[in-house]
């Protein structure tokens, strides 16, 4: 029992890994940066193309946000997951790491 859980959370985190790779590569590229004019908040990518535009309340921390997990950081944490995946499988990861992976995964899921 405990080996066919090792492989389906295995199988889990490999495609979340997959899919966060997918969307990094569809996203801007380049380190994406803040400007703020007044009330407007501007995530810029690469040679000051604008990637969004953000208003309200939540505009700062949101684009904060949005450069933290920019698609570098996506992309490293995808190969992360895709690194740790053969450890899940064969049930050699600590439970609490795994897990961990397992809501990082599940946290990726469209559905």
């Amino acid at each position: 029992m405990f080996e066919r859980e090792s492989r389906l959370a295995a199988e889990e985190i490999r495609t979340a890994s997959d899919r966060l790779r997918e969307l990094g590569r569809k996203a801007a590229p380049g380190v994406w940066r803040i400007t703020q004019e007044g009330a407007l908040v501007r995530l810029l990518g690469r040679e000051d193309h604008e990637v969004a535009v953000l208003t309200g309340m939540w505009a700062q921390s949101t684009a904060e946000y949005l450069t933290a997990v920019g698609p570098v950081t996506a992309y490293n944490i995808a190969e992360l997951m895709w690194l740790s995946e053969s450890l899940v499988r064969h049930g050699e990861m600590p439970l609490r790491l795994r897990e961990a992976l397992l809501r990082l995964a599940r946290g990726l899921d469209p559905g």
